[in-house]
């Protein structure tokens, strides 16, 4: 399921499948001046990086192989399974030690949880737009970010992959004047916000010793 996703996300974004194993994917965009390549890989266990360049590179197609931006412009996808979301803490140095890589491929490890899993039953690359679009998923993640949710997925994939488009939404803006207001009011400073407001070069000294009187009246009361 979680490899299908991906799979979606990829020829969504122009990518080409040119070779399907059992647990890893190559795929190509040619976009004409610029050639980008992927490769989706199960991870069942975290390996070295060493290991892992040399596993993919001995499955890698040959035309891959001889493009001398294959190994320097791909992304490398592995998917990794969790029992529970907890289990990252445990797993966090092995899989930083992968991303952190410097040789051969970019690589990304994108990990989720069981529980993740069964949330994304039936699930496709677009219902994955439509949630990380959701503001409403994006409250209850940022409330509960250790939640297993299709939102933690979601933001889990378009925070790790770089070619993934962020869906755009238009939305009314509330202008920084009015939320200032706004807040000054709820904090019960309106009466000094518009005074503060009213100070020139001309004014500032004697708005500035106004306020400072003000505020030894009210601290002798």
């Amino acid at each position: 399921m979680i490899k299908q996703l991906i799979d979606e996300a990829l020829v969504a974004h122009g990518f080409v499948n040119m070779r399907e194993l059992d647990t890893t994917s190559f795929y190509i965009r040619d976009s004409g001046s610029a050639i980008r390549f992927a490769v989706v890989h199960n991870l069942d266990e975290l390996t070295t990086p060493a290991e892992l360049n040399s596993q993919i590179n001995h499955l890698a197609p040959e035309e891959f192989l001889r493009n001398p931006s294959f190994k320097k412009n791909c992304d490398l996808i592995c998917i990794h399974r969790l029992n529970v979301l907890a289990e990252f803490k445990d797993q966090e140095e092995d899989i930083f030690a992968i991303e952190e890589d410097p040789h051969f491929y970019k690589k990304y490890v994108l990990y989720y949880s069981a529980a993740e899993e069964s949330a994304l039953t039936n699930f496709t690359y677009n219902k994955l737009v439509s949630v990380i679009a959701d503001k409403k998923e994006f409250l209850n993640y940022k409330e509960n970010p250790l939640e297993a949710s299709q939102y933690s997925f979601a933001a889990k994939t378009f925070i790790k992959f770089p070619f993934l488009e962020l869906p755009s939404h238009q939305g009314n803006l509330v202008s920084l004047r009015q939320q200032a207001t706004e807040a000054v009011a709820e904090a019960g400073l309106s009466d000094t916000y518009s005074t503060i407001q009213q100070v020139t070069n001309a004014n500032a000294d004697e708005v500035i010793k106004g306020m400072i009187k003000n505020e030894l009246a009210n601290i002798q009361d």
